[in-house]
């Protein structure tokens, strides 16, 4: 067979010695960290959004598929949670029984194989083995398996496809595929799934698993890996192992996925790691992975027979946009794929009946387009939530109730990795189940726990890091960036109880994605509780945060060394709806004082945020902001002086 248009010729050679006459052109499409993303909408501000969702990509599968007469189509995990018809599918909602959702489009799409991802488990091994149960494809999992006994997923699949080479024979393929996700899954997840898992490093786990499948004879193995691509060297226990796992000796193609980035990027414009092609479609749909493979044949096929048959002569990975014409392409998947219809469009009513469900009032906006340069409403509310149900636990410890109670969290859409349009913007008026989703994503527990002031300081050094080192400079100076936008915003928290203030003239403590940490003074300044008395390094508090958080999720090692006095059962984001549909009058969060910025003489930074903060001009003014109009980050920028 042959690749349609310049396909063919866009094939970067490994090795030479490919004959025409035995070439397989082979190509392998991926997509990962879908996060229940199935639909084109935005459900959390009730509206179409064409730059997201499962059926949106579909239309590039189907375009790659039709350009190519071998190919393979893998998803990488992260699929069951995140969109609000993620919590649907595990609600009273869906009737019991039925395929999940985003299974049952991935059925009817063709998927060959899966592996799981992290959030994959925020709902508890039940619910994720129902799941898996209506996959009519393999999902594989290799380095994480349940302590009961009872297996979790397979880690590995050998699959049998037909394929035809170049000069139009047909040929019989073994393609190898295994999976692995992060072992700190075991820590992130404690709270809910207990000892339940037990988990191992990635890429040994992969290379045990890529000779097991060469010796039950694959002409190619592919891991599927929900994992960033980290660093070439190795250490224990690394979240983030792609770039290892692509020069393990068996290994041929590697997808990954976890960190929502996408590769190829601008250093490895053909998407070759140690060699190996890598892929990573960016989040939610955004990009559809394609790996072009030429197979050359090794030797001649026996029906069965052990080894391969087959060996990778070249490789080139890239990855593809949406298409710029949403509708138009959205009829095309119906059309190619007519089953999708009737469910897509059932679940897509029934979600936005269950997200429309009405809580409460709210007298004031709550965004979080400035949510990192100064407190709002937004984090406020939730803030408030938390301490309520965190009081609610620590009532039952009598020896606890004296000591200070701070309350952290995060605005989880303040831009980042996830762009400019992932803001939290909800208006006065009525608020609504969708908006308390939009407010807290994550089904994660409260946890409370006892700390020093000492402590305290370290977990704000990491969250200080979601800033760029500034030069103090004249007021007429160019403005300096101020935001990082490598830090993901989750793990800005809000230390509300707490009054302190960054030193951006000061090097961080640790990196944006907080994988190193630095010997310097630190950028936290005049730490003290909301009335003034400042808080000792060696005085004790308490801090209601988050499981994920608790564990030391987002890369907070003094969170996972600290002790949890209690553990909330039920999901924070309760607490928020509790708070709402408990107010008796429209809600109005007192914003605290929280956290500022050291002067550093009027220098001038930049400030980049959604553009809808251009709908809260009084808000930018308040905060003594001026706009600067559109960047070509996609960013609206103001410039802010400190």
């Amino acid at each position: 067979m042959t690749f349609r248009g310049d396909i063919a010729q866009a094939v970067t050679r490994r090795s030479d010695g490919a004959s025409a006459v035995a070439c397989v052109d082979l190509r392998i499409l991926a997509t990962s960290d879908l996060h229940a993303h199935l639909m084109p909408y935005d459900y959390f501000r009730d509206c179409p959004d064409d730059k997201v969702g499962l059926l949106r990509v579909a239309e590039r599968i189907i375009a790659a598929r039709a350009a190519c007469e071998n190919t393979l189509l893998l998803d990488n995990g992260d699929t069951l949670q995140g969109a609000p018809l993620g919590d649907a599918a595990v609600s009273e909602i869906m009737p019991r029984g039925r395929t999940h959702p985003m299974i049952a489009a991935m059925n009817t799409l063709g998927y060959d194989a899966a592996t799981l991802g992290n959030h994959d488990f925020d709902f508890g091994l039940e619910a994720l083995a129902a799941a898996m149960a209506g996959a009519c494809f393999p999902v594989v999992l290799a380095n994480i398996r349940r302590t009961d006994g009872v297996p979790l997923a397979p880690p590995r699949a050998l699959l049998r496809r037909k394929v035809v080479a170049r000069c139009g024979t047909s040929h019989t393929l073994r393609i190898g595929v295994t999976g692995v996700a992060p072992p700190q899954i075991a820590r992130w997840s404690r709270k809910r799934l207990g000892d339940r898992i037990q988990v191992a490093d990635m890429p040994r786990i992969a290379a045990r698993q890529a000779r097991a499948l060469r010796r039950e004879g694959a002409d190619l193995v592919i891991v599927l890996a929900h994992s960033g691509l980290g660093a070439a060297v190795a250490e224990t226990g690394m979240e983030n192992a792609a770039h290892l796992l692509a020069a393990l000796p068996d290994v041929d193609a590697v997808i990954a996925g976890h960190s929502h980035r996408v590769f190829p990027d601008a250093d490895h414009p053909e998407g070759l790691l140690a060699g190996t092609p890598v892929v990573q479609p960016g989040f939610h749909g955004s990009h559809l992975g394609c790996i072009d493979l030429t197979l050359s044949r090794t030797r001649p096929e026996v029906a069965d027979g052990p080894g391969p048959h087959w060996s990778v002569s070249g490789a080139r990975a890239r990855t593809l946009p949406l298409s710029p014409t949403p509708g138009t392409g959205l009829r095309r998947v119906f059309r190619h794929h007519p089953a999708l219809i009737p469910t897509a469009r059932a679940e897509h009513r029934a979600v936005r009946r269950y997200a429309a469900q009405p809580l409460g009032e709210s007298a004031v906006p709550l965004e979080t387009y400035f949510s990192l340069i100064a407190p709002c409403a937004a984090t406020q509310l939730v803030a408030d939530a938390q301490a309520d149900a965190a009081r609610a636990l620590i009532a039952q410890r009598p020896d606890l109730t004296h000591l200070p109670l701070i309350s952290a969290v995060a605005p989880y859409k303040c831009g980042g990795r996830g762009g400019p349009s992932n803001y939290t913007d909800i208006p006065a008026g009525t608020l609504r189940l969708r908006n308390a989703a939009d407010l807290y994503i994550y089904p994660n527990q409260l946890c409370v726990l006892r700390l020093t002031g000492a402590d305290v300081k370290d977990w704000l050094e990491r969250v200080a890091s979601a800033f760029h080192r500034i030069r103090p400079d004249a007021p007429d100076a160019a403005p300096q960036p101020l935001i990082d936008h490598a830090f993901a915003g989750y793990n800005f928290d809000h230390l509300v109880g707490l009054r302190y203030r960054f030193d951006l003239s000061q090097p961080a403590r640790t990196d944006a994605e907080g994988a190193q940490f630095f010997a310097t003074p630190g950028r936290v300044r005049d730490l003290c509780h909301a009335d003034g008395t400042a808080l000792q390094a060696d005085d004790t508090v308490l801090v209601a945060t988050n499981s994920y958080r608790s564990e030391g999720g987002g890369h907070f090692p003094i969170c996972a060394k600290a002790e949890t006095i209690a553990t909330a059962p039920g999901n924070l984001r309760d607490a928020v709806i509790d708070r709402i549909a408990a107010a008796t009058a429209p809600l109005s969060p007192q914003v605290a004082h929280g956290f500022s910025f050291v002067p550093l003489g009027g220098t001038p930074v930049l400030f980049e945020t959604g553009p809808g903060a251009a709908h809260h001009a009084a808000r930018a003014r308040a905060l003594g902001l001026t706009p600067l109009g559109l960047q070509e980050s996609g960013f609206f920028g103001y410039r802010m002086v400190l």
